[in-house]
């Protein structure tokens, strides 16, 4: 153990300022490309929000005649939301959670036009006449009541049946429904951005301990370490 302390000082003491000048120059490498990432991915980001912020739906039909709706969402957290949306933010903030991920659609159900005319006998005092214009979609029932002289329209049941399908990959939201009447007015919402793992630099002293296959015996080591890499763990979510 002695042998080895008194090694390494009289390595550190023959190339003291080289060693030093080696980690500097590690060190401004690492901090060069950290800094050069993190630059690349606030340019990404940024250029994300500025085209979720100005970008309008963009609509298409599948195969299968569905129609889909698209559009990209802010990369953030919730504090960006109130920035851009507060009335969003309240109403986020009211679901008393944390999310990683923020969706509002905004849409209209524009339903098919109903005109019919029925053929009556001469009107008296008193008629009733009953309608159902109910489809897949929409159930529409009710009854037209003239009763002398006053004319009438009640309607028993609207009920509009919608349902929504929503996606999220790299900041795009999809959305898509099976109710063909469904008009998609704007798509808003934030997304925590995804983080690729950082690079890392490890300096520090080194303690081991093993048998040597040379010595033939017991050994315990002691050294100074340097490991240079990438963090698995990262704030925000890994792509």
């Amino acid at each position: 153990m002695g042998d080895l302390l008194t090694a390494i000082k009289n390595i550190w003491g023959k190339y003291k300022a080289q060693i030093i000048l080696g980690l500097a120059l590690i060190a401004s490498i690492i901090f060069l490309v950290v800094s050069v990432s993190k630059g690349i991915t606030s340019k990404k980001i940024y250029d994300n929000n500025i085209k979720a912020l100005t970008e309008e739906v963009q609509t298409w039909k599948t195969k299968t005649g569905d129609l889909v709706a698209e559009k990209t969402v802010l990369e953030g957290d919730v504090k960006l939301l109130k920035q851009t949306n507060e009335e969003l933010y309240e109403q986020v903030k009211k679901l008393k959670a944390r999310p990683e991920q923020v969706v509002y659609v905004e849409t209209q159900v524009v339903n098919e036009v109903h005109d019919t005319t029925y053929v009556v006998p001469e009107i008296n005092d008193y008629l009733k006449q009953s309608f159902d214009f109910s489809n897949k979609w929409r159930t529409l029932t009710g009854y037209i009541e003239y009763n002398k002289p006053n004319l009438g329209l009640t309607f028993e049941k609207d009920i509009v049946n919608v349902d929504y399908t929503i996606a999220i990959k790299d900041s795009r939201v999809y959305v898509t429904s099976n109710n063909p009447y469904v008009q998609y007015n704007d798509i808003q919402g934030v997304v925590l951005p995804s983080y690729k793992p950082m690079w890392s630099l490890t300096v520090g002293p080194s303690f081991g301990a093993g048998y040597g296959l040379i010595t033939k015996k017991p050994d315990i080591w002691v050294g100074f370490n340097i490991t240079f890499g990438y963090s698995l763990v990262s704030f925000g979510k890994k792509k």
